[in-house]
């Protein structure tokens, strides 16, 4: 799908076969789940130095078809898998022919799904049948109006069978104009600008008789002109775009997994230039359930039981774009862990006789009963952590001391050059960490939240004495 704007011509330039009736989309009799992957690099070039912003982003899109009058209505779900986490409702009419129009009559814009699917022509598809479509949207924004506008030229590959569908394969190449600006910061005039044209290809395949899209890719390589704020005021530099994407089906229960909720209410993000990861916990004195979220659709959920501050049980499951979960769990005895991983054979390992604790990076929240435990301690101690992802120990010190009515632990393991901090509660919260995976990041509450409230005002009771 491209998120672009209404088309605005579809011409047919094949013949009509006879005998054959034009493909049409039809209302589906179950709930359509997919997976939209888009990794697209927006960048500036300011002499020798590059201005850019790769990013990933990934989704689940869940869509309901049904017949209203002639038309077709689609309820659509977008879920990000990043660490904003949120879910966008909207309703779409579509016509048999795919032009697509947003309920209750307001304008499509540059984030409406309007290329929900590719527009057919008013005749029947067979290899060789070509059509072109315009898709054209305007947008407001801080330079000037912004204009997203592809023009397309689709031609029919082949017609074929497989896995019990018949299936029309289609290519299309096309000219994409890409212009928008944005603010970074409004009161200052400072904006941010980008105008590029470029090649498009697109393709998908249709299951026609089922008047149903099956999947689809796209990609594009836009290049031209930017404004960047200066010292000076705003530099115009040579920019571009290069974008891609695929759309493909999945199950429900995939569906299920990749959108699974963070457990627990208590929410903390890692910042370094900007946000890496979000965090979410729910704990008691024997029990941490916690989860984690990349920008990239990288998706940790984490449950552990402790006795004493030592684990008893743990398990974890790790999801991303890939077509498989990674399922972790661990249960311990007085003399060994039994790792049960299904991307690797079962291990047996022998837990360390002096302090140790079992987290993957950036959970550093699964070590809090472990550091509770030995609160009392006054000296550094040797300190081991098992990665369940990683497959391996850390090993190193550790130390917990009292910070006013907090802890502050502390360790440095393997090959660290700096030391972990966290700030954690007696109760068991965690509330802050510096140097906290990766290094040089911080986990903190959010700005404007009653828990960042309270660090704040701690953090600055600290500096005072």
């Amino acid at each position: 799908m491209i998120r672009f704007g209404a088309c605005l011509a579809v011409a047919v330039i094949a013949a009509p076969l006879a005998g054959q009736q034009p493909a049409i989309y039809r209302a589906q009799p179950d709930t359509q789940f997919l997976m939209v992957i888009n990794p697209y690099h927006m960048y500036w070039v300011r002499g020798t130095d590059t201005v850019s912003q790769p990013i990933l982003e990934a989704q689940v899109e869940t869509e309901v078809w049904r017949q209203v009058q002639g038309q077709l209505e689609v309820f659509d779900r977008v879920a990000d898998l990043n660490t904003a986490r949120t879910v966008k409702y909207d309703t779409f009419t579509v016509s048999p022919r795919g032009v697509i129009q947003p309920l209750k009559g307001r304008a499509l814009g540059f984030t409406d799904d309007n290329d929900l699917v590719p527009h057919l022509p008013d005749r029947p598809l067979a290899p060789g049948t070509a059509w072109s479509d315009t898709v054209q949207t305007k947008s407001g924004g801080p330079a000037g109006d912004g204009l997203l506008s592809l023009a397309r030229v689709y031609r029919v590959l082949r017609v074929f069978d497989s896995a019990g569908m018949h299936l029309t394969e289609v290519a299309a190449t096309g000219t994409v104009h890409y212009r928008d600006s944005w603010w970074v910061d409004s009161a200052a005039g400072k904006l941010v600008s980008l105008d590029a044209i470029g090649p498009h290809r697109e393709g998908f395949l249709l299951a026609a008789r089922d008047g149903r899209l099956v999947s689809r890719w796209w990609s594009m390589n836009l290049v031209g002109r930017g404004v960047l704020p200066g010292p000076d005021g705003p530099d115009t530099v040579p920019a571009g775009l290069v974008s891609s994407q695929s759309e493909s089906p999945i199950s429900r229960d995939r569906a299920r997994l990749l959108t699974r909720d963070l457990p627990g209410p208590d929410t903390t993000f890692t910042y370094n230039r900007g946000v890496v990861f979000v965090h979410t916990v729910q704990h008691d004195s024997t029990h941490v359930a916690s989860g984690m979220a990349r920008a990239d659709g990288l998706v940790g959920t984490a449950d552990a039981h402790y006795h004493h501050g030592s684990v008893v049980s743990f398990s974890a499951t790790w999801t991303d774009t890939a077509a498989t979960a990674r399922r972790i769990s661990i249960s311990a005895s007085h003399d060994s862990l039994r790792v049960t991983d299904v991307s690797h054979a079962d291990t047996v390992l022998a837990p360390p006789t002096a302090w140790w604790g079992v987290a993957d990076y950036a959970m550093g929240e699964l070590l809090v009963p472990a550091f509770l435990a030995h609160a009392s301690d006054t000296a550094a101690a040797p300190f081991a952590v098992y990665r369940p992802f990683a497959r391996h120990w850390d090993t190193g010190t550790a130390k917990v001391r009292p910070l006013g009515e907090y802890l502050l632990a502390s360790y440095r393991l393997g090959t660290d050059t700096a030391s972990t901090y966290l700030l954690i509660s007696r109760s068991g919260e965690l509330l802050m960490g510096e140097n906290s995976d990766p290094t040089g990041a911080n986990r903190m509450p959010a700005e404007g939240t009653p828990k960042r409230a309270v660090l704040d005002a701690f953090l600055k009771t600290l500096q005072s004495r």
